[in-house]
């Protein structure tokens, strides 16, 4: 019984100390990465900012930022970035959709540059 209950011990410590420190995963730590994107507010009112359909904050007038987006795999992808402004003539916000001039890759850039005026 002591041998028995000894053995279990033994062959536990054993599994436990492969599995701490076996190798893990490679393929796991490619499944996804961040891209930049770099946007400034040129235009005369303050933006809200809507990036993939997240929104992201506001943006002042006169101000940039840049904001990490997050790559599902490792293929390219266009990025899509809504502005919302409060135009004093009209009630409700009005709207401007822009994309990435190019693919955003894994560690890649790309600037969106918002300037309109009344």
């Amino acid at each position: 019984m002591k041998k028995t209950i000894r053995n279990i011990m033994m062959l536990a410590v054993v599994v436990i100390g492969s599995l701490m420190f076996s190798p893990g995963n490679a393929s796991a730590d490619k499944a996804g990465c961040d891209a930049f994107l770099y946007i400034s507010n040129n235009s005369l009112f303050e933006i809200n900012v809507t990036i993939d359909g997240f929104p992201s904050g506001n943006l002042l007038v006169g101000k940039s930022k840049t904001y990490t987006v997050s790559l599902a795999n490792d293929a390219g992808k266009r990025i899509k970035v809504k502005v919302d402004y409060q135009d004093p003539d009209y009630i409700d916000p009005k709207s401007i959709n822009y994309v990435t001039k190019q693919k955003l890759e894994c560690g890649g850039s790309d600037s969106v540059f918002v300037a309109f005026s009344k």
